[in-house]
Order: C-alpha cells, then sequence, then structure tokens
C-alpha cells in the first residue's frame, strides 16, 4: 500500500474511533415507570442494567407516588417500606448514554489508526526522499501468524479469568457463581452506586476512550515526525528529541496536570475542559514517542564505508529498520498512555475509567475495582493483538 493512502486512511480510522467515542459520551434524560400495590414499593426491574451516565451527570434519582397524591422523592433508588398497603407509581429520573457501547470500537479504531499513522509517516518520507526503494518485500503466511497470535490472546484473557475466579473464591464468593459472572462478562453489582458494575463500564469508557484517542494520535504523529527530523539532520531538533526521554521522564502526566490545577488555579471537582488532560498526556509522551525511532548511531556509521549514498543509508536503511522495530512497540505505548491517563482522569476528575476507579478504591467498592482493571486488562490484550496482526503485515519477516 502507497504511504499516501496509508495516511489517509489513518486519519479516517482516528476521525472514526473518536467520532464514535464522541457519539458514545451523549446523554439524554429518561424516565422508567413501574408501579404495584403492597407495602414496598418496588423500582423498575431492569433500572440497574441501564447505561446511566454516572461519572458525568451523576447516579439517578427516584421518585414514588401513592395513592392520595403523596409523593416520596429520593436521592437514590431502592425498595421503599411503605406505611400500608397501598398502590403506587416509582419513576427513575436520570441521564442514560445509550449509545456508550460504540466507544469500544472507537477506542480499537483510534489504536489501529495510530500504528497506521505512524508506519504511514515514516513510509511518505522514505519515499520522497528514495522513492521505491522504501518499499520492502518478504514472504511467510499471514494467515498462520494471525491464528498464532489470537491463541496467545485466548491463553492471556484464560489467565486473567483465573487469576480473577480466585480472587472472587477468596472473598467469599461461590465457584459456579463466579464461572457464570466471568463466561457472560458480569461483574456483578456496585456497593456504593447499586448498579450494575458493566453498565458503569461501558459508561465511562467513552471518555476514556476521547481522551486517548486525541492524546495517543497526536503524540504518534508529531512524535514520529519528530524522530524523522532527528534521524534525517543533525541539529536543535535532533537534540531535543535525543534527549526528551529524559525530560519526559522528568515531567510525568501526574506531574504537568497537578501543575497545570496549580498554574490556572482549576476548580476540579465538577471537572475540566478536555484540553487540560490532553496537554497533561500529550507533552511527556511525544518525546517518549520519538524515541522509540532514535538510533544510537548517526550518519557516519561504517556502513557507508559499503559505497552507499547518505541518502540511502539514512532513509533506507537507518529508517526503515528504526520504524519497523519502534512499530512493534506501539501496543506497548498504548499500555503507557492508558496507565497515564488512569492518573491524568483522577487528577482532573475526568469521567472515564480511571476516575471510576479512584472511585471504587475510595468506598471500598471491590466490584468496581475488579471490574475496572479487568476491562483495563482486554483492552490492553485488544491493542496488543491488533498491533501485532498489523505488525506482520508490515513485517513479514516476524511471520516465520
Amino acid at each position: 500500500m502507497r504511504a499516501r493512502s496509508l495516511v489517509i486512511i489513518s486519519l479516517m480510522l482516528i476521525v472514526a474511533g473518536i467520532y464514535l467515542s464522541f457519539l458514545a459520551t451523549q446523554s439524554q434524560r429518561v424516565s422508567l415507570v413501574s408501579y404495584g400495590e403492597g407495602d414496598c414499593a418496588l423500582p423498575p426491574s431492569d433500572w440497574q442494567d441501564q447505561y446511566w451516565a454516572v461519572m458525568s451527570k451523576g447516579p439517578p434519582t427516584a421518585t414514588v407516588i401513592l395513592s392520595g397524591s403523596k409523593t416520596i422523592v429520593l436521592k437514590q433508588v431502592e425498595n421503599i417500606s411503605l406505611n400500608s398497603s397501598s398502590f403506587y407509581v416509582y419513576v427513575i429520573h436520570g441521564y442514560v448514554e445509550e449509545l456508550a457501547p460504540l466507544s469500544l470500537p472507537g477506542i480499537l479504531l483510534v489504536f489501529v489508526g495510530s500504528a497506521m499513522g505512524f508506519r504511514g509517516t515514516v513510509l511518505l518520507v522514505q519515499e520522497r526522499a528514495i522513492g521505491d526503494l522504501a518499499n520492502s518485500r518478504g514472504a511467510g503466511s499471514l494467515s498462520a501468524y494471525v491464528i498464532k497470535r489470537f491463541l496467545s490472546f485466548l491463553i492471556s484473557i484464560l489467565i486473567i479469568s483465573i487469576i480473577t475466579a480466585i480472587l472472587e473464591i477468596l472473598h467469599g464468593e461461590n465457584l459456579f457463581k463466579v464461572i457464570l459472572e466471568l463466561l457472560t462478562f458480569n461483574f456483578g453489582l456496585s456497593r456504593h452506586y447499586g448498579l450494575s458494575v458493566d453498565s458503569l463500564l461501558v459508561s465511562a469508557l467513552p471518555y476514556t476512550s476521547i481522551l486517548s484517542g486525541i492524546s495517543f494520535s497526536l503524540s504518534i504523529y508529531l512524535g514520529s515526525f519528530m524522530a524523522v527530523r532527528s534521524i534525517a539532520q543533525e541539529g536543535l531538533v535532533a537534540k531535543v528529541v535525543r534527549r526528551w526521554k529524559y525530560i519526559g521522564n522528568a515531567l510525568a502526566s501526574w506531574i504537568i496536570a497537578l501543575s497545570l490545577i496549580y498554574a490556572f488555579h482549576l476548580r476540579v471537582e465538577n471537572g475540566v475542559n478536555i484540553i487540560f488532560p490532553v496537554i497533561a498526556l500529550f507533552f511527556p509522551f511525544i518525546g517518549t514517542y520519538a524515541n522509540r525511532l532514535v538510533l544510537p548511531y548517526g550518519v557516519n556509521d561504517p556502513l557507508k564505508a559499503k559505497g552507499l549514498s547518505k541518502t540511502i543509508l539514512v532513509y533506507r536503511h537507518m529508517l526503515g529498520s528504526a520504524s519497523v522495530v519502534a512499530l512493534s512497540t506501539i501496543s506497548a505505548a498504548f499500555v503507557d498512555m492508558l496507565v497515564a491517563e488512569f492518573l491524568v482522569e483522577s487528577i482532573f476528575y475526568w469521567p472515564g475509567l480511571g476516575f471510576l476507579l479512584r472511585v471504587g478504591a475510595v468506598y471500598g467498592d471491590f466490584k468496581v475495582v475488579e471490574g475496572v482493571l479487568i476491562f483495563y486488562s482486554t483492552i490492553v490484550l485488544l491493542s496488543g493483538l491488533v498491533g501485532d496482526i498489523f505488525y506482520g503485515y508490515v513485517d513479514p519477516r516476524v511471520r516465520r
């Protein structure tokens, strides 16, 4: 595939992934109604499985209307004992993210698009410098390689499931119930919110997907551009890129996040604009990704003694080999970004998985903490699988 086409497809995938995640964050106010008669008012049976926008809009509230126009307003949804047997109408009010499941394909599209953009940017520079010499040839069965990587993915999922089952059993859960929950990807109910943990995870993921999509794609594109400049040219840019890994490690995302809060006097209790979390994630990682492409030697390498021109040496051998090797670490870079994002979300009260994990830890909600970590592990493994497959497509040597 030509480099220009690769870049265009990459941008389309990134935009599509961010757009899907944006759609997933859209919520609308709904009212769930149930009615009955007795001395205990019960909420609608399926209310806990709705994708309530708890992290961004707050938990749902309830109103119980009794015969005689008496009304009971509740701050949280729960069973209400009545003084006597009476006819009642139970109404739950809140915001629901009906399209929340779109965020999972959204975050994967962003990852695939960013990986393609990394490779496409480097190829585009190579093609402009050395033409058809930028294209690589290779052999090997792609289907066999994909099957092997998929089996590795399934084994990893199985190991995580076994460890989770052991932890659940140690907390007093029934073995058969644990197995059923794992097979159905059901994490039970949150102790703090009283909602399905699954619905909390799915409703929080869109915000994590948007933040990681913007930050990761920007870091990859600009990082690859800086790395190419540092390899192909000597000067200030090359020196800054080569030393940025030390600066990036010192200026960790959480340090930048706290610095932004103090510098701009931000009130984070009600959340902040997405610009500040993106800044906190973008600046440390742009240099980190660029350094994945930087080589420890320069253009005066002994290979030049073979009679190769400086252009061929830099753009074909040095940049070509470095970009393929760096591509194999894209999934690891994505994992690093997600870990940093969890901290940034909890600092800025950004309503994603990181903030949900903080709430679960503060209130001792074991089910929420377990669900977030398993969900996170699944995303990591999926990104690793997709990254490995794309790497096998780009570099046929690894299929062997």
